[in-house]
């Protein structure tokens, strides 16, 4: 699909016969309302913060909770003004990457209970925690079946033609991952991408006789590994132009609308109709161009990286799908996008061809810093104390802007962000909160 430019945008350039990069009015910006304690070495905060996902409370909208992977740390509970709840400290040579919440999943004896579920890299198995809503002190319970299989117990050959063993000290394993409900089944399932492959694939969870949690292998879809003339795999210490991945890792299901939304990092935005099983034949929104990449989509809003996903469910199918547009300005050799679009984030339209309809930043608000390099993101359309048109929450790869932005930041950590803040930025949004729940 083909974005929309906003009237705002200026004209392509044209010098000396080449294209020149499209220029663009500077994006709308939107302040933090609260933030999370810097994770940093020596703090109690110890980890590098990187996917948010978001529990409601069945009583008490108030003690709700967001629950965080902090990669090689373990998770860190907050609450909804940004204190640590529990701390969650990971397995030996666990690392866990992204984490999800899923509602009612369902015991051998019929009673149900809801479920916090973290892809962990290191050991390539799917980690399973109980979430207590009398326990305001220690919500989260393992429960994961310590003699599962891997995730990925295999991989495609490099030549694409075969299935061959997948050794978990490789780390071709369990990466992006987000839970979904099958309406026709109950069934709770995982949605998982493989960490340095095009490859995601669904994994049932299972509730043993013993209370533990969990997986097998319902079905896998493998992506392309070129585009566009691009060969996906190739890599480059020297050369940010010829370094890449087949990779994703932002994941979202529209359960409603029996959609799986899927962020090929390094080219964009993919649809999977989990109905019928099948994928679409091309991503419906590609990454825009830089200096990594030849596709020169330089209508597109998103500067690669594609990052985090989310969205905003409203009533009867409305709403938005919001993607982290991560850039690639910091770091060593970073290299800024000429359209302005590092460290911003882009809302589509969640329905129909999923139309783009606009982008903005974050801005620092006194204290509280600006957010730069978001890895993951989370989005609740439901009214909560101080966000009353709901809550995005994101991932901080630059905590209180440290070094300059370049080199490797000393902290990270979550953003806060009131969606009333959002709507008032860009009022082309008009769907209001309400008229969904995450509850079966």
């Amino acid at each position: 699909m083909r974005a929309l430019i906003p009237i705002a945008a200026l004209l392509l350039l044209t010098a000396c016969g080449k294209e020149q990069p499209m220029a663009y009015a500077p994006l709308p910006l939107v302040k933090p309302v609260a933030e999370t304690a810097p994770g940093m070495p020596d703090s109690a905060q110890k980890g590098d913060a990187d996917d948010p996902s978001f529990w409601l409370h069945p009583d008490d909208p108030g003690k709700s909770l967001m629950i965080t992977a902090v990669k090689g740390s373990g998770l860190r509970v907050y609450d909804l003004q940004g204190n640590l709840v529990q701390r969650i400290d990971a397995e030996p040579d666990g690392r866990y990457n992204n984490v999800d919440v899923a509602y009612g999943l369902k015991r051998p004896d019929g009673s149900s209970f809801d479920i916090a579920v973290a892809s962990d890299r290191g050991r390539d198995r799917l980690m399973v925690w109980a979430i207590d809503p009398a326990n305001p002190t220690s919500p989260l319970t393992d429960i994961t079946d310590p003699n599962q299989g891997q995730v990925f117990p295999t991989r495609l050959s490099p030549d694409g033609k075969s299935e061959i063993d997948n050794p978990v000290a490789d780390q071709v394993s369990a990466y992006g991952l987000t839970l979904w409900q099958d309406k026709a089944t109950g069934e709770v399932r995982a949605v998982v991408a493989q960490r340095k492959a095009a490859r995601l694939a669904e994994q049932r969870l299972v509730v043993k006789a013993d209370g533990t949690v969990g997986h097998e292998r319902t079905r896998h879809w493998d992506f392309p590994t070129s585009h566009k003339g691009q060969d996906l795999w190739a890599e480059s210490e020297t050369d940010p132009a010829q370094d890449w991945s087949p990779q994703f890792e932002g994941l979202v299901v529209d359960a409603e609308a029996g959609t799986l939304f899927a962020g090929q990092e390094d080219v964009g935005l993919w649809r999977v109709n989990l109905t019928t099983g099948q994928a679409e034949d091309r991503p419906f929104y590609e990454t825009r161009g830089s200096v990594k990449s030849p596709f020169n989509n330089q209508d597109s809003r998103i500067a690669r990286d594609v990052e985090g996903l989310a969205l905003y469910r409203g009533a009867d199918g409305t709403g938005y799908l919001i993607a982290s547009s991560q850039g690639d300005a910091h770091g060593d050799g970073g290299h800024s996008d000429n359209g302005g679009l590092d460290d911003s984030f882009a809302i589509f339209e969640r329905g129909g061809e999923n139309r783009y309809l606009g982008s903005f930043r974050l801005t620092a608000n006194g204290p509280i810093d600006a957010g730069q390099e978001c890895d993951g993101a989370e989005l609740v359309s439901i009214p909560l104390p101080g966000y009353p048109q709901g809550l995005l929450m994101v991932q901080d790869g630059y905590n209180d802007d440290l070094n300059g932005l370049s080199g490797k930041p000393n902290a990270t950590n979550f953003k806060y962000v009131s969606w009333s803040d959002v709507v008032a930025a860009l009022p082309q949004l008009t769907v209001k909160a309400g008229g969904w729940t995450p509850r079966p």
